[in-house]
């Protein structure tokens, strides 16, 4: 847990509170991320093939293969990263799934900022636990090594 530096606050008798919310923050903001994925992955975890002409359109070729992918990292990926269970693996790749749906509705749909803006959102939430690891209340953690 980080301690917060009372001397570099405008209130800084808000400064344990601020420590007790950086303690819930970062599982909080996993969970989110986690069940969210989990929740948008449903439906492609029940028809697995169904993405494989886009998948195709986007140069994912054979589309058999990345449509059940692009399933398992969405909902089987957004359960680990709930638990913080190779926390690090799952958001790698839902960091690329996210990065390519950027791609796809700013260049491909012609959306722009728009159209892509909560991807880009989720990619940086994704990748920063590429970055940071599970956290404290994180499966990995109770490991004896994190990838």
């Amino acid at each position: 847990m980080t301690t917060i530096d009372r001397s570099r606050l405008l209130f800084p008798s808000l400064g344990g509170l601020y420590d007790r919310l950086t303690c819930v923050s970062v599982p909080l903001m996993r969970l989110c991320a986690g069940l969210i994925l989990m929740v948008h992955g449903w439906p492609k975890i029940q028809q697995p093939f169904k993405a494989a002409g886009m998948a195709e359109s986007l140069g994912f070729v054979p589309g058999v293969f990345w449509s059940p992918l692009l399933a398992g990292t969405e909902f089987i990926g957004g359960a680990l990263l709930a638990l913080g269970l190779l926390t690090r693996f799952a958001a790698a790749g839902a960091t690329v799934v996210l990065l390519v749906t950027v791609y796809f509705h700013w260049i491909v749909q012609g959306q722009g900022l728009s159209g892509s803006e909560k991807s880009i959102l989720w990619a940086a939430m994704t990748f920063f636990f590429v970055a940071h690891g599970g956290g404290a209340f994180s499966v990995d953690r109770r490991l004896t090594r994190e990838l």
